[in-house]
């Protein structure tokens, strides 16, 4: 039988882990995933000839993706902190980042959830709650 004590000492064990390194480890493994995407989308605008045309608009697609890339990679380090700042650059940036994959290519039909669509908006939800449930629950750093 469990006494009153160890039932608080449970809690205080729950509350007190750092949900905020899921989130922060979310975070960056959705910028890892990434990296395939900047490569692909790279390589695929070098097989395409003229110059000035489609293909380097998609690799400007792919360099853009990149920056978005290094801002989850980064910006995650501050989410291992459980950075104030670094919680809303994340939830803001790549939110974005998924608002647009979701309304211009998952939605039409463009690009389908299965089987890869679905593995960044499942690394973003995840990193969102675990990073939100952080920042409520633990002390914050600026």
């Amino acid at each position: 039988m469990t006494s009153r004590t160890d039932i608080s000492r449970s809690k205080r064990q729950v509350v007190g882990f750092a949900w905020y390194k899921v989130g922060a480890i979310a975070y960056i493994l959705w910028g890892l995933w990434h990296i395939q995407v900047v490569v692909r989308l790279w390589q695929l605008g070098a097989t395409l000839a003229e110059p000035a045309g489609l293909g380097v608009r998609i690799q400007q697609g792919a360099f853009h993706i990149l920056f978005f890339v290094v801002c989850a990679v980064a910006v995650g380090v501050m989410n291992w902190r459980n950075s104030r700042t670094g919680f809303w650059i994340n939830l803001i940036a790549i939110g974005w980042t998924e608002f647009g994959l979701f309304w211009l290519f998952i939605l039409p039909g463009t690009f389908p959830w299965f089987p890869k669509g679905w593995v960044g908006p499942a690394l973003w939800l995840i990193a969102v709650v675990f990073t939100t449930v952080g920042q409520l629950q633990q002390k914050t750093t600026p």
